[in-house]
């Protein structure tokens, strides 16, 4: 067994619909997510002797112990196949933490499919999703990437037609908590089961079928936007600016709190992001990635 070194890559959701709590707990949602340029790196190591995890994290807005999804995946693998040996496991966060952008999911996926590649596991891909699954909504869709039509809790996807665009990315100081966020939204029972999607969703859905980017850009809905919270009061503004500074569209994704803006092209997207650095500390230009550079394994030993 060899090191392997994963990146893997954010997201950010075109469109989301809340629209209840289910029976579970968890909320129904219909949502549009797709790909990103951010990327967070996960070195795994084996370790011999007794089967365990030890965890190092590079940033202190990620927790380093058992919370970690990176732990808890690691763990949940590792029982399910009696794992030999145990795993090392370096992550190095370029991913704002709790930011809506799915840094903690994607580093689950990276995790699943690294340690499926360490161990020799003969795992096929809808058996992967059914064990992200477990660990949290997002994960299924990090393992796949690129663009997505996601229901249920998130995790029943459907393949979209990948758009090429650059993106502005914001993510002000003030987090919004995503448990925080669902409670305020005040969503009720889900009675029964919905025919068809809702017209937020399906003009999203057509956008990137037809891979048409400003119709995209008018698309692009969050219902968490309407939220008070001071998390969401400065994604809104931020939003507002990188209106204002020529983006053909915005919109927050998850539940906050980044805000990302769609540019015209990589030169426009340079442009809008160097004339607000000077408000957000934290903004990046980035490029919509599709599934075959979403999640890329390295031998480190070849890096």
């Amino acid at each position: 067994m060899s090191d392997l070194v994963v990146r893997t890559s954010a997201k950010v959701n075109f469109c989301l619909r809340v629209l209840g709590r289910r029976a579970d707990g968890y909320h129904e949602v219909e949502t549009v997510l797709h790909t990103i340029g951010l990327w967070d790196r996960l070195h795994l190591s084996p370790l011999p002797g007794e089967p365990r995890i030890a965890l190092k994290v590079d940033v202190h807005e990620a927790p380093a112990d058992e919370s970690n999804l990176c732990w808890q995946t690691a763990r949940l693998l590792s029982q399910r196949v009696s794992a030999p040996v145990g795993v090392s496991i370096e992550l190095e966060k370029s991913i704002p933490a709790g930011a809506g952008l799915g840094g903690g999911s994607s580093d689950a996926a990276a995790t699943l499919v690294g340690l499926a590649r360490m161990w020799q596991l003969d795992l096929e891909p809808a058996e992967l999703e059914e064990l992200g699954a477990e660990i949290g909504a997002d994960v299924p869709f990090f393992l796949r990437g690129g663009c997505c039509l996601a229901l249920g809790r998130g995790e029943k996807l459907k393949a979209l037609s990948h758009i090429n665009a650059w993106l502005v990315v914001v993510v002000p100081e003030r987090r919004v908590p995503t448990g925080q966020a669902y409670a305020a939204l005040g969503r009720g029972t889900t009675r029964g089961r919905r025919r068809g999607l809702t017209r937020a969703i399906q003009r999203t859905v057509k956008a990137c079928t037809e891979a048409e980017l400003a119709a995209l850009a008018k698309a692009l809905h969050n219902d968490f936007e309407v939220l008070t919270m001071a998390g969401v009061a400065d994604a809104r503004e931020a939003k507002a600016a990188l209106l204002e500074a020529g983006c053909l569209g915005a919109g927050l994704s998850g539940s906050g709190s980044a805000v990302f803006g769609i540019a015209s092209h990589r030169d426009a997207a340079e442009d809008i992001a160097a004339r607000l650095q000077s408000r957000w500390s934290w903004i990046r230009v980035a490029p919509t990635v599709p599934t075959s550079q979403s999640l890329l394994l390295e031998d480190a030993a070849e890096r």
